[in-house]
């Protein structure tokens, strides 16, 4: 995938290369390079310096996930300084409408907007900035930014944008729609029962962005799901458990894939009649809720048959404290000993 360019002369909508473009945006729908293709799009109609592709939700913080022409110190800078004060990342918590916006139109829109205009563009010797918000699922955009080092978009530019906004945006929608029936799994099995299956997705942060009509019934219906869910280790790319009346698997996503870069889908299969004795799950799901973060991840790893040494070494604390939080489990879990305690989750996390 080749860099964004920018600074380039922009094309006009009746140029020969403008429908070479849209058609290689089209061809991208559904590959990891899409949104780089539609910020190239956007940027080869309207001049620029730099530019920027970044997630925005309304319940979490800005998430950067591509530069162009930009210093990575920049972009930590912003990470570091400024992901509370973007003005556009205020718009879309308060707003939550796709379109066209530009830098100047926020200015003094609110104290944030004040700050970053102070901090940020002056540390990114930047004048103005002009984005497209492109909603995705629950409560999410994609926003592309350009970006100019000296003076500030036109009202000839803004039209531009808003020009070819409708059609850019009807790429985006179709690009969802291909994702969602090709989500990419693991086991290469095909996702054509996805909408049915009970599904849900949570960003990086644990926020769920998606969740399908089937998994909130099974949700309330099974009383052990969101119990379950809490001993997820962020760290394992798949991991299978058991809840009362299904198989929850779960794998992560990597950081170009757009619904939820970084973030995890969950699935639930109904489970296989066992002829095991029957399973207090109500119970159990009772002793997950009273422990703690820190208890339900050492339990996760108890139950992949890590000792005390392997545990405290992967969570980078010491011996004693494991122990200590194992004597908390087990009085918790009302076991008297880390036999009994596995014995008595066995059946919600089956062996890898």
């Amino acid at each position: 995938m080749s860099e964004v360019e920018v600074g380039k002369k922009p094309l006009q909508l009746s140029d020969t290369e403008w429908f070479q473009e849209l058609g290689k945006l089209a061809a991208s729908i559904g590959t990891d390079g899409f949104h780089r293709n539609l910020l190239s799009l956007f940027g080869r109609c309207i001049r620029s310096d730099s530019a920027w592709i970044i997630r925005y939700s309304r319940v979490a913080p800005p998430d950067v996930l591509y530069t162009s022409n930009v210093p990575d110190e920049i972009v930590q800078f912003y990470n570091k300084k400024c992901l509370h004060i973007d003005p556009f990342s205020m718009y879309w918590k308060e707003h939550g409408r796709p379109g066209v916006l530009t830098l100047t139109e926020l200015t003094n829109s609110g104290p944030e907007s004040v700050l970053y205009t102070k901090i940020f563009t002056a540390a990114a010797k930047i004048s103005d900035e002009i984005g497209m918000f492109f909603s995705t699922v629950g409560h999410c955009c994609f926003g592309i930014f350009l970006e100019r080092e000296k003076g500030g978009f036109t009202p000839a530019d803004i039209r531009r944008a808003n020009l070819i906004f409708p059609a850019l945006e009807g790429f985006h929608k179709s690009h969802l729609g291909h994702l969602f029936n090709n989500l990419r799994r693991t086991d290469a099995s095909k996702a054509d029962d996805l909408i049915r299956r009970p599904t849900s997705i949570r960003d990086r942060h644990g926020v769920e962005v998606y969740a399908n009509d089937s998994w909130r019934s099974a949700v309330s219906a099974d009383t052990s799901i969101n119990p379950m869910l809490e001993t997820i280790e962020p760290d394992a790319s798949v991991q299978t458990l058991c809840t009362r009346d299904y198989l929850l698997r779960t794998e992560t996503f990597d950081r170009d894939f757009p619904l939820a870069p970084g973030g995890r889908i969950f699935t639930l299969e109904p489970k296989a009649a066992s002829p095991a004795a029957p399973v207090d799950y109500e119970a159990a799901a009772a002793v997950l809720q009273a422990l703690t973060p820190r208890e339900r991840g050492i339990l996760s790893l108890i139950m992949q048959g890590e000792n005390t040494g392997q545990i405290a070494q992967k969570l980078k604390i010491s011996k004693g404290t494991i122990k200590n939080c194992k004597l908390r489990i087990y009085r918790k879990a009302d076991v008297s000993s880390e036999r009994y305690l596995v014995k008595k989750f066995v059946q919600f996390f089956p062996a890898p």
